[in-house]
């Protein structure tokens, strides 16, 4: 009766769990910093290195709409990644942390835009509303 009851809570937690689970487009993973009039740098953080840098777009998409503009420029743009570590837990250590962190590679793009009513005449823009729209289908996020 014990080994029922354990085992049908460890089911349970498992599916609370995995509610939990979202995309990785989420407020958790960008961050948008206003620099002027029109003017904002985009970071996003986490995924992969190629979905990183589209993630980066959407958002950058959104803000300039957020804020009532139809297109931006991208006037600085940096990419990397950090290192992290993880403290992990052996069930042969009795639930101590190990002795040896796991690293995880994060990447990251942050983006300097500048935000316009209208696209410009000489220079290239990207058109907010195609990004979001493009991308958004991509990841499937609305």
């Amino acid at each position: 009766m014990l080994l029922l009851f354990k085992l049908s809570l460890l089911f349970s937690m498992i599916l609370l769990s995995s509610c939990g689970m979202g995309t990785l487009y989420g407020p958790s993973y960008y961050q948008d910093t206003a620099l002027g009039e029109g003017l904002s740098r985009v970071t996003f953080r986490g995924g992969y290195h190629p979905a990183t840098g589209e993630l980066c777009l959407l958002r950058c998409a959104e803000v300039c709409l957020e804020q009532g503009f139809s297109h931006f420029e991208v006037v600085d743009s940096e990419t990397g990644s950090s290192l992290e570590s993880r403290v992990t837990f052996y069930p042969f250590d009795r639930h101590y942390p190990s002795r040896d962190p796991f690293m995880d590679d994060i990447p990251f793009v942050a983006k300097t835009i500048r935000m316009v009513k209208e696209k410009p005449k000489e220079s290239f823009a990207y058109d907010a509303r195609e990004i979001r729209s493009s991308l958004g289908r991509k990841y499937e996020i609305k």
